[in-house]
Formats: C-alpha cells, structure tokens, sequence
C-alpha cells in the first residue's frame, strides 16, 4: 500500500503481512515450521529433506503445483530462498546431531527478528538478501556468465519506468538479453514486491528443466520501483553483497565501503553520468558502515522503520579444535590444534601427517566443495583470502562441518577435514599435533626413479 506525503512529496509506504507481497507471512510460516520439527538436512547438499519441503509447501500462501515429498528443495524457489535467508541472517545455525547428522536449530536472534515491526522485518529480509546471501547458490541453474554486472543496469531501468506498465521481455529486446540469465531472481525479487511476473508458458512448455524460469513479461510496482532507485542510488550491489567481495579475496569487508585501492569519496562518482529521475528522491550514498536501512527511512510513516539486527561479525571461538583428515575410511589422522593457529598451520600438520613435500599449492574449501568460492588458498596465490590471513578461532566453524583440503592443483588430492570437536576447557596445544591415526600414507607419486 503506499499513500503521498504532501510535505515532502516521497511516497509513504504501509508494509504488512501480505503487502506488497505475503513474504512475511509465508516467512513466518517458513520459520515457524522449521522451529516446531526436527530438521535434518540432506547429506550431500545440505539441503531441508524433500518430506518437509513438502509439508511446509503446503502451509504458504501459493502452494507451488506438481510436487511429491521426493521433491527437490531447489525446486521450490521461494523455500529455496528462504532456506539461504535464515542461514544469511543467523536466524538459524546448523548443529550436529544423531549419527553426525546435521540439523537446523533456531537461534536467538530469531526472537529478535520477530519482535521487530513488520517493516523492520521486511527490510531485515531485504538486507540479508543484498547483503548476506550468496547470490550464487540462490541461483540453481549454473551459468557460464555472471548475471551480478546486469543488475545495476535493471535497477537504473526498472527506477524510470511507469509502476503498472508491463515490460515484454519475449523477443531480442534489449532487456530481454538483460534478463536472460536472471532465472529464479526473476521469482526473488517478485517475492520483495519489486514487480508481479508471467511466466513464459511457451519455454515451459517445451519441456525445459524445471529449474529453468523464463519471464514472458515483469510489471513494475510503485514500491519496486521506488526500491530500485533507491538501492541503485546508494547500495551498490558489488561493495554491499560481502559472498561476492569474499569471492574476489576480502575476508572481513564492510558493507559499503570501498574496495582496497579505492578511495572511498570517488565509489559512485565514478559512474557515468546519467539522466535523472523525476521522482522527488534525493539519495544520501552514507558512507560505509552505515546502516543497510538508512536511506528508506524517510518512505515509511515516523517510527516505522528505526530497527534491525545487529550485523554480527564472526566472534573468535577459543578452544582446541580436533579434526579428522581422512584420504578414505580406513586412511585418517586426528589433528588437535589451537584455535589461536591458521589454516597455514593446519596444512602443514595435514602434510606432516601423510608425509607429503608441500611443494604444490592449495586450498581449504570451507563448504566442502573442490572450486567453490568459499576457499582460501595458499600463501603464493595472487588471489585470497590466504590461509594465514585468519585464525582457526576466527572462521565461524561449527562441529560437524565438512571442509575439502585439495592439495596439487595437479594431482588433486582431496582430504575431507571434519571438525569433530572444540573443547573450550583445558590447555590449548602450542603446536598442531597429530592424536591418532589410522592406514599407511599413500605415495605422493606415482612413480618411482630408477
């Protein structure tokens, strides 16, 4: 809903449970359902069981059609974006539970959000989305090409057209090609209330994936069409999105601020010039480390929209950290290392312990994925974060979490690293050592000179 404000002109807004979409209510449906079950997510993706996607399909507002309990989580878009919601925002963690399965357990900042008012909880969703979430999962189909460097370009299109007007985007236009790769996000921003979508029956209907959406036409709404003035004006996707800066080597970037080399007055004027709006929207850029909610503020009624979640940075979790570094089943060795130690020193220990030369590069795969972003790499690599960038302490590991230690870029050797345990009690080790072991050290080459 939205009214006009006479004095300052600024379209005033009213978010509720279902306007200007019923994110919040299914979210809270969402939530709800995680926070009443036992959640234990799939082994290979970590991903919410079929069954319970299921189920809570059921419950929301527009049940999504043709589903089984067998039915994959990532074709469920709008529980899909959910799911990368409340791990984004830390409204749940995932813990260890029976047989070293994972689960979901609420945290306490989900009382937190729930106490806030239904815009403060809207733009906390939104911030997460622009801030937190890694694009990159959310988007299930893989692309050969970054759709991220098309997004400015839609929100300085989508904030100077006509709320209302339908926008076709069959055919070659040019922002049917600007769309192209969109695919779910297409669905994610309907969801935030940025346009109402048509799907393109005709692509749907010739069989493609059902990962695979194609938009026939988006229709612009007044608030869809406020927000992207606004995010386009002052937060600026490539310096807020933190899974994106991490991708290009920065651990511990602020939202906002500039890249390193940057000069931080220079971040947006360094834009090309371009028409502007004829709304009645002056945009105040801030500065870095402000916060996410500042500048739309002034479109909700006095008292609306003062809140949000601190934005926690990972708290350094004291202890000695024992990992299992397995090459198979039956070919392991226990590493107990402090938590004041880096991954640097957990590779060296890894190589001690399966008598390799470290003569190649590396990197540890924090989510368990070869060549995922989620990574960092060996001291000699042009690109970071490095291994010795941060300590163990400082990564936010959880027990139960699986990371990939993929040595030889060559070769390949991949040991699964699993933290089994972190004791906060007793002396911490001075040096990683190795506690047990089990199988013979395989030869790190497969030949031998004669």
């Amino acid at each position: 809903m939205v009214k006009d404000d006479e004095m300052s002109k600024l379209p005033i807004f009213i978010i509720t449970e279902t306007e200007p979409t019923p994110l919040l209510r299914d979210f809270a449906t969402f939530t709800q359902y995680l926070r009443t079950h036992h959640i234990v997510l799939t082994r290979v993706n970590e991903f919410i069981s079929g069954r319970d996607v299921y189920e809570v399909n059921q419950e929301i507002t527009r049940p999504f059609p043709d589903t089984t309990p067998r039915t994959d989580q990532t074709l469920y878009p709008l529980l899909h974006l959910f799911y990368h919601l409340v791990l984004a925002g830390k409204l749940f963690q995932k813990v260890t539970g029976k047989g070293s399965r994972l689960v979901l357990k609420p945290t306490g900042r989900l009382r937190t959000y729930e106490e806030l008012k239904l815009t403060e909880r809207y733009f906390f969703l939104l911030e997460t989305f622009w801030v937190d979430a890694d694009w990159e999962k959310l988007q299930v189909e893989y692309l050969l090409h970054s759709f991220l460097y098309t997004v400015p370009k839609v929100l300085e299109y989508l904030g100077e057209q006509q709320p209302g007007e339908r926008i076709q985007l069959k055919g070659a236009s040019d922002m049917a090609r600007m769309f192209l790769d969109w695919n779910y996000f297409l669905l994610y921003f309907s969801y935030f209330g940025f346009w109402e979508v048509t799907r393109d029956t005709d692509l749907a209907a010739r069989d493609w994936p059902k990962r695979f959406f194609r938009a026939e036409s988006i229709t612009p709404s007044t608030f869809g069409v406020t927000l992207a003035r606004v995010l386009r004006e002052t937060r600026d996707l490539f310096y807020w999105n933190l899974p994106n800066r991490r991708k290009h080597g920065e651990w511990e970037a602020i939202p906002g601020s500039p890249f390193p080399g940057e000069d931080s007055p220079t971040l947006f004027e360094l834009e090309p010039k371009r028409k502007r709006s004829k709304a009645a929207i002056k945009e105040d850029k801030g500065k870095p480390g402000d916060p996410f909610i500042l500048p739309f503020v002034p479109f909700f009624a006095e008292g609306e929209l003062q809140k949000t979640l601190p934005r926690e940075g990972v708290k350094f979790v004291d202890g000695t950290y024992i990992f299992k570094v397995a090459l198979a089943k039956d070919r392991w060795r226990r590493i107990e290392i402090s938590a004041d130690h880096t991954l640097f020193d957990l590779h060296r220990a890894i190589q001690k312990a399966y008598n390799f030369d470290d003569d190649h590069l590396y990197s540890f795969f924090m989510d368990g994925k070869p060549w995922s972003h989620e990574r960092f790499t060996s001291p000699y690599e042009d690109e970071g974060p490095w291994v010795d960038d941060v300590r163990i302490g400082e990564l936010g590991l959880f027990v139960g979490q699986n990371i990939l230690y993929l040595f030889d870029y060559g070769d390949e050797w991949h040991f699964r690293v699993d933290l089994e345990e972190i004791r906060t009690e007793g002396r911490k080790p001075s040096k990683p050592t190795i506690i047990e072991k089990k199988g013979k050290a395989p030869e790190q080459y497969g030949y031998y000179e004669e």
